[in-house]
């Protein structure tokens, strides 16, 4: 009798514990500590980012700490290239960042802020899907810059974003197999993958309906807001397989 006790009392325990483990595992942080996650950080990129930046901006008209501590450098039609360039070009088409109301490169930038991570989204404007061999010396020179003005600094690649339907499956395909490159490739090389795209995707793989501001590529409010949440669970992501804590001590 007290041996069958015994079991039962050990059988409880286990799942009381497993039941334990998993809330541990699973425990949602709030929002600002989640967001605490991108302090420090540089996001660059295209129009992407120049869209996700005025949404940010917006919301901060209500809540200022809402992703507060990211440092935004991004410019309308940015490239992969350009981010890979160590110096100035005298091309006309090229585009650049601006730092302090000048002119100048990404290794400039990450040498004068030293920031913890730079989140990176760019190659829509240059069909990068379409030019991988070009992709993987850009990857690669852009790690080689971090290590030489920024070392300290982790590089974040984004997922390419979907596409509206009208666009068509064959620019659909090419999105999906560049990011699919890109995961390995940031794998190889030390970087970091983010895919946002998947939760910004209808059941046909494509960009879901409402989302978009132009019916094309770009994203409207809602689409950035999902890709907000999708920075979010990142971060808790991070969190949950013990990889990231905040700095700051957990309210109980």
């Amino acid at each position: 009798m007290k041996r069958g006790l015994m079991l039962a009392l050990c059988a409880m325990l286990m799942i009381c514990s497993a039941f334990a483990e998993e809330a541990a595992v699973t425990e949602r942080l709030p929002d600002a500590v989640l967001m605490s996650y991108y302090d420090h950080s540089l996001f660059v990129g295209d129009s992407l980012i120049v869209m996700f930046r005025n949404h940010v901006r917006g919301v901060q008209e209500k809540d200022p700490d809402y992703f507060s501590g990211i440092k935004f450098y991004c410019a309308y039609n940015y490239q992969l290239r350009t981010a890979a360039q160590e110096n100035l070009s005298s091309s006309s088409t090229r585009v650049d960042l601006k730092y302090k109301g000048r002119t100048t490169t990404l290794a400039h930038i990450m040498e004068a802020e030293q920031p913890s991570r730079v989140f990176l989204l760019a190659g829509l404007n240059e069909r990068i899907h379409q030019h991988l061999d070009w992709a993987d010396g850009y990857v690669d020179r852009i790690m080689a810059l971090r290590d030489k003005y920024s070392p300290g600094t982790q590089i974040c690649f984004f997922s390419m974003t979907p596409v509206r339907e009208k666009i068509g499956i064959k620019r659909q395909q090419g999105h999906d197999a560049y990011n699919e490159w890109l995961a390995k490739k940031c794998a190889e090389v030390g970087a970091v993958y983010i895919d946002i795209a998947s939760g910004l995707k209808n059941e046909n793989g494509m960009m879901t309906k409402g989302i978009s501001s132009d019916g094309e590529f770009h994203l409207n409010d809602k689409g950035n807001a999902i890709v907000a949440g999708e920075l979010l669970d990142y971060a808790q992501s991070l969190y949950d397989s013990g990889l990231w804590a905040p700095a700051e001590p957990l309210v109980p």
